[in-house]
Formats: structure tokens, C-alpha cells, sequence
């Protein structure tokens, strides 16, 4: 899979979101996943959960569209689902996770 192409999948459970994300998140595919993260939230669901489980590299841009999508959420709506060192890693480095919470799988997240 080229590091510009991510693989999206949305699943609504009732008002909330589950938003599945496989491939690279890097500086060339950021920005489309901040597209769709944006597109989500404009629906304005009760809670988002981020699955970034098939996301195998996980880049400062990455980090900041989920801290973006943070911010215009109500506290502890932002989940994410993340069993990788790969994607909690850089949440835990920079303290993100202290914001967001993170759970290894989608049905811990919704609960």
C-alpha cells in the first residue's frame, strides 16, 4: 500500500461513530484523513472512535488531526482503539493519550 493511500471505513452504531483507518498516516496522507475525520464530525456524532489498529506508521500529523478533532468534541467523546505500539506509542510519548482515551478494542471504546 503506497504511503498516500489510506483505507477508510465508516460505521455508524447508533450516534456514534466508528471510524476505521488502515495504511500509513503520514505527512502525504494526513491530510485526507483529516477530510474524513472532518466530514464525520460535521454529522455531529455522540462519540468518535478512532480504530487505528491496521494503521502500521503513525506520524506527528496523525497526532494532531486526532487532537484537532479533540477539541471540537465534548470531553471523552474522542476514543481510539489502538493494540500497536505503532499508533500508542506516539499517543502515550506525547501525552495525548492523558486527553483521549485509548482502548484495544471498538466495543471497550463505545462503552
Amino acid at each position: 500500500m503506497p504511503a498516500t493511500e489510506l483505507a477508510v471505513t465508516l460505521d455508524w452504531r447508533g450516534r456514534a461513530a466508528v471510524l476505521g483507518v488502515a495504511g500509513e498516516i503520514d505527512l502525504l496522507s494526513a491530510p485526507e484523513f483529516e477530510d474524513v475525520v472532518a466530514a464525520v464530525l460535521a454529522d455531529e456524532p455522540e462519540k468518535l472512535v478512532v480504530d487505528l489498529r491496521s494503521v502500521t506508521f503513525f506520524c506527528s500529523a496523525g497526532l494532531q488531526v486526532l487532537a484537532s478533532a479533540h477539541r471540537r468534541m465534548t470531553e471523552h467523546a474522542l476514543r481510539v482503539v489502538s493494540d500497536s505500539p505503532v499508533t500508542s506509542g506516539p499517543l502515550k510519548t506525547t501525552g495525548l493519550d492523558t486527553w483521549v482515551s485509548v482502548h484495544p478494542t471498538v466495543d471497550e471504546a463505545l462503552t
